[in-house]
């Protein structure tokens, strides 16, 4: 019995015992003697937070060592503005940096920094996704302009060249990042893709059908867990999950919440006064709301404006009559954020107890589900 008894002291002190992770970080600023350079972790996804730092010797070398918690994408700087992702885990990684002065189209100059970083397999996996994700980025906002353009002009053959272009766009969007994601589904550092890139561009069975590919030692990781967190809190914002509440400012000036509108089923839109396809589906809103909003159904539209004239200019002009809400922050309206909302229109049915039907439903296929949620 006291055998037993010494045997539970021990193991609460031998549970909270947390493993290190050591890091070692060495390299070279040519030039940089005297400066600082900063070891930072990640808080957001956009703020970072200072753990150590050095100061570069004379002979411009420079060496960081300690323990972090976890092994874990961090970043390592020489100002606010020059940063690079690292992956800390146990292998030691050769950072080089140099200074350079760039000229910009008004002729004025400034120093930024060129940091170059090496180490194993995972800082390779952890670079390669970061610059597919830039890419695969730059790749959707070009077919955003492309359509958009080809809209305003009303030319079918610009339309019909706009959409050919816009599909091919797709497809090597799609193969560039299924051969990433076949190659790296071993590596720990892919996880970061999943919140850089897949998470805001795929659909949750897309997002899944990659994670469940991904192997145990993945998964098992600190970032793999952290990741599977971060799916359960996307199910919220997907079909079958309860739509989070959020409260932002009417054209008016009142405060209006999702929450409000319960007992009705809600089309929440997001859009913008300068996004062309998002007024290519106004005419098609306007009947289905004509139609139904005397049978329950409200439209709520969330802008990604950030001039608050243009947005209640376009309410105005093209007579947009159902509820309106922003927070005048472009894509960094939190709501917006909330619900990995990166391209506009993007639209969500929700049933009357506050529960997502529908999602990204456009034209024809959004008047056949409004038609079979009221003819019930």
């Amino acid at each position: 019995m006291k055998r037993f008894y010494g045997l539970c002291i021990l193991l609460p002190a031998v549970s909270m015992t947390v493993a290190q992770v050591p890091y070692q970080i060495k390299g070279t600023w040519k030039n940089g003697a005297g400066k600082t350079v900063y070891l930072q972790k990640y808080i957001t996804a956009d703020s970072l937070q200072t753990v150590d730092s050095v100061k570069v010797a004379q002979d411009f070398s420079f060496s960081l060592k300690g323990q972090v918690k976890e092994e874990q994408r961090m970043a390592i700087s020489c100002s606010p503005r020059n940063k690079a992702e690292i992956f800390v885990n146990t292998t030691p990684l050769q950072v080089t940096i140099q200074e350079k002065t760039v000229t910009d189209k008004k002729g004025r100059t400034r120093n930024t920094c060129q940091i170059a970083v090496k180490g194993d397999r995972e800082q390779e996996v952890l670079k390669s996704g970061e610059t597919l994700s830039t890419t695969a980025s730059f790749f959707q906002l070009g077919k955003m302009i492309t359509l958009s353009r080809a809209l305003d002009s009303k030319d079918t053959t610009a339309i019909d060249s706009a959409k050919y272009k816009v599909a091919m766009i797709d497809s090597l969007i799609t193969r560039s990042v299924q051969n990433y994601m076949d190659s790296t589904r071993n590596d720990i550092t892919s996880t970061y893709f999943f919140e850089r890139y897949l998470m805001t561009n795929q659909t949750l069975d897309e997002v899944q059908a990659f994670y469940d590919n991904l192997t145990d030692r993945v998964k098992k990781s600190a970032p793999g867990v952290a990741l599977k967190q971060k799916m359960e809190d996307m199910q919220q914002v997907n079909i079958g999950g309860m739509a989070p509440n959020f409260e932002l400012t009417t054209p008016d000036g009142k405060k209006l919440s999702l929450y409000d509108l319960r007992g009705h089923i809600v089309l929440l839109d997001f859009w913008a006064s300068w996004c062309g396809p998002c007024l290519a589906e106004v005419p098609n809103l306007k009947a289905i709301y004509e139609k139904y909003h005397g049978k329950g159904l409200e439209i709520l539209g969330v802008s990604l404006d950030e001039k608050e004239a243009a947005w209640k200019g376009a309410i105005e002009r093209k007579g947009l009559t159902w509820q309106h809400v922003s927070s005048l922050k472009g894509w960094k309206c939190p709501v917006a954020q909330r619900f990995k909302v990166t391209g506009i229109p993007r639209m969500y049915i929700i049933d009357a107890q506050g529960k997502i039907i529908a999602q990204d439903l456009r034209g024809e296929k959004l008047a056949e589900k409004m038609d079979e949620l009221f003819t019930k």
